[in-house]
């Protein structure tokens, strides 16, 4: 069984209703984190739930809000999500949803999960969406990739991870892809993202210019799991 074999993604990255992070906050713990439902949705089937705000917001401004939720029942994220309580949840934590999307992680591609450092509790996430060429030529070019794991680690790489978005019955697998990195250092994810010889294996892959973002924590206490 390879490493998250069974397990789906859930990406949200939405608009927040509220005027401050704070205010975003205090709502989303209302909602997402109450604990009724968060016991609700761990009984169906949701691993993990986090949170990450863009790096370029400030604290004073809400901006957008990345959520990336880990379930392993699909019949029990139908149920979730069908819930009108959940629903409205929802709508009170984002004024608009960029992206509300299921993903698989991609078979046979390269990725790792690596142990960091107890005092070392920052995280940060780099994403890269687009649409491939093919899944043999992504493959390809993320083994390649794989080669610049010595030096994402020297930068603070926590973990490097592939999906394909899921595909409705009947339909063909599809192509659009999603690669989540991890990490405990910004700077260093940073001066790994703009260094061309790092990003080059990646470079022919996509079809069209894949869309790329970097996340980080919010301040203050959201209720995760």
């Amino acid at each position: 069984m390879s490493m998250n074999e069974g397990i789906f993604l859930l990406a949200i990255q939405g608009t927040l209703k509220s005027k401050t992070q704070e205010e975003a906050r205090n709502v989303h713990n209302k909602t997402a984190g109450n604990p009724q439902g968060v016991a609700a949705a761990r009984s169906l089937g949701d691993l993990s739930h986090n949170v990450y705000v863009s790096m370029d917001a400030t604290s004073g401004s809400a901006g957008e809000l990345l959520i990336l939720d880990l379930w392993n029942s699909l019949e029990g994220f139908g149920k979730f999500f069908a819930d009108k309580q959940v629903q409205e949840g929802g709508a009170m934590i984002f004024a608009s949803v960029e992206n509300r999307e299921l993903w698989l992680p991609a078979q046979d591609f390269y990725g790792f999960a690596l142990p960091t450092p107890p005092s070392n509790t920052d995280r940060f996430v780099g994403l890269v969406r687009g649409t491939v060429r093919s899944r043999d030529a992504a493959k390809a070019g993320f083994a390649e990739f794989a080669k610049t794991i010595n030096a994402a680690r020297m930068e603070g790489q926590v973990a490097h991870e592939v999906f394909f978005r899921t595909s409705e019955s009947g339909q063909p697998p599809s192509l659009e892809l999603l690669a989540v990195d991890t990490w405990m250092d910004a700077a260093g994810m940073g001066r790994f993202y703009s260094e061309p010889k790092h990003m080059a294996p990646l470079g022919s892959i996509f079809s069209a210019a894949p869309k790329t973002s970097t996340w980080k924590r919010p301040a203050g206490s959201w209720v995760e799991w």
